[in-house]
């Protein structure tokens, strides 16, 4: 019995011996999870605050998310789903708008889509475009057109010319997907598909952001 133990010790000792084990890379080592996410600060704005809607003889109406990240290190933040893609969250239900006038809601909502496959990681993959990094204390900016001011001034959820209105951020809005690092450290190489996979942390809550009125000429 003694020689059998002693036996297996030695294979397992010359296993490990013979086994070569590579470190965690830094990505991985720093998407440990942590209970507490980084705090964010966003802005909002717009490039005019008076407009007549959809007119060709003045310039468009832009529509910005200035985000200044607390982190104490960098991280990359996926915002296909998030107020950030401005080009599809403006069509749903990530923010809301007051008549001032009726003090009625204007409807945002038109779509709780679109279908689309399931999301990538991967670098050069079709969601390349929706990683972004965010350095300490540094502004990134998100730009899109400003959707509203293309609205029709009839019918349904018109915009109506001599109103004002306040737009804002709906309440409840978070990152869901992050992790510390860079968009190189995160993403997989080219070629690797792979999905989202864990984030560092629960999801950032978008709070204290300040609302913007216009209006409509």
């Amino acid at each position: 019995m003694g020689h059998t133990t002693g036996t297996l010790q030695h294979d397992f000792c010359r296993k490990m011996l013979s086994t070569t084990y590579v470190a965690a890379p830094l990505s991985q080592q720093m998407a440990d999870f942590t209970s507490t996410p980084p705090g964010l600060s966003i802005n909002l704005a717009l490039s005019q605050n008076s407009f007549e809607p959809a007119s060709p003889d003045h310039p468009p109406v832009s529509i910005s998310l200035t985000v200044t990240s607390h982190a104490t290190q960098a991280i990359t933040i996926f915002t296909w789903p998030t107020i950030f893609n401005l080009d599809l969250s403006q069509k749903r239900a990530n923010f809301e708008c007051i008549d001032l006038v009726s003090n009625e809601p204007l409807r945002l909502e038109l779509t709780k889509g679109p279908k689309r496959p399931a999301f990538s990681r991967e670098s050069g993959g079709i969601d390349d475009a929706f990683f972004r990094t965010l350095e300490p204390e540094t502004p990134v900016t998100f730009n899109a057109a400003f959707k509203l001011a293309g609205r029709s001034t009839e019918g349904r959820n018109a915009i109506v010319p001599g109103h004002r209105y306040r737009f804002a951020v709906r309440d409840g809005e978070t990152v869901s997907w992050w992790r510390y690092g860079r968009k190189e450290d995160v993403m997989t190489p080219a070629g690797t598909p792979s999905t989202l996979g864990e984030a560092s942390g629960p999801p950032i809550t978008l709070a204290d952001i300040a609302s913007v009125e216009f209006e409509v000429a």
